[in-house]
């Protein structure tokens, strides 16, 4: 089960939606492992109420791959768990690339949860036609990581070892960056500058921040600070200062919570005992469901 959302703001406020596109869509993807004469492969099929939503959607060919694909693979084969997600990653940059063209306009910023980064080929497809959609509106494209395991040569977290330094050297400031960390080759997977970010003196924590690297080449060191400094602004809320209140917005309303999964499992089970395939699918299920049982207990 899957949910992508987006919101808008301007001058700290909540902004209607000015197109027609849905501000929250949530869909089902189904995705198998299949073996065909010469290869074995994952296919991914989607599922939605609403299917007029379907164009806001990624391609269901293009979440085929290949169970050795090299983009995936762990050990000998790749994860059900990383290709199963695709979809909902995907779906991300599709929504982003509608929203860049029917919502915003010169000089708006749009903040992605996570990296900018890259994880499969088919997905740089989308992500060159949303980076060349931004550019040519002069929509600022970053993204924002909750989480970040990027380390120092030492083995120490990245984001502790600033904020450590911070710390020790008496850094005041109500925020402030380190910039750059890293700034990625041309034509890499990865077309980003990589700052860390404390958005706000009481911050816990400061994130991980990227801007579109083709965007950040053009700008002036001003310039940037200045995106960082419109962020802030948005970082002041009293409930997890620090942290852009648009992301966690996004993340609230986006959240696939456990009872939302027990509903549709149990409209599931309805349906598939009425079929034939029933018993193949249970005995499915318990191979790998001993997990949740132990949680249940």
């Amino acid at each position: 089960m899957n949910r992508i959302y987006f919101n808008l703001f301007k001058d700290k406020k909540r902004q209607s939606i000015k197109s027609d596109i849905p501000q929250k869509i949530e869909f089902l993807s189904l995705t198998t492992l299949n073996r065909d004469d010469s290869e074995t492969f994952y296919e991914t099929r989607l599922a939605l109420e609403n299917e007029e939503y379907l164009k806001y959607l990624p391609r269901e060919k293009d979440l085929q791959t290949q169970a050795f694909d090299a983009d995936f693979k762990l050990g000998n084969k790749a994860l059900m768990e990383r290709v199963s997600s695709m979809s909902r990653r995907f779906a991300e940059w599709t929504i982003a690339e509608h929203i860049i063209q029917e919502e915003l306009e010169d000089g708006d910023i749009i903040i992605k949860d996570g990296s900018l980064q890259v994880a499969h080929a088919n997905e740089s497809k989308y992500v060159e036609q949303i980076f060349n959609k931004a550019k040519e509106k002069g929509v600022i494209f970053t993204g924002l990581s909750k989480t970040c395991r990027l380390t120092t040569d030492t083995g120490y977290s990245l984001i502790a070892s600033l904020d450590k330094f911070a710390k020790n050297n008496n850094i005041q400031y109500p925020e402030w960056c380190y910039f750059p960390i890293a700034m990625s080759k041309q034509g890499a997977d990865h077309r980003a500058v990589i700052m860390v970010v404390k958005l706000n003196r009481d911050a816990s924590t400061s994130f991980r921040f990227e801007i579109l690297k083709d965007q950040a080449d053009t700008m002036s060191t001003r310039d940037l600070m200045n995106v960082v400094s419109s962020i802030a602004e948005y970082s002041r809320d009293i409930t997890i200062p620090g942290y852009p209140y648009g992301l966690f917005d996004a993340h609230v309303w986006a959240r696939v919570r456990k009872e939302d999964l027990s509903n549709y499992q149990i409209i599931l089970d309805s349906e598939l005992a009425k079929t034939d395939v029933y018993d193949d699918f249970n005995i499915r299920i318990k191979a790998v469901s001993m997990h949740d049982r132990l949680d249940e207990l």
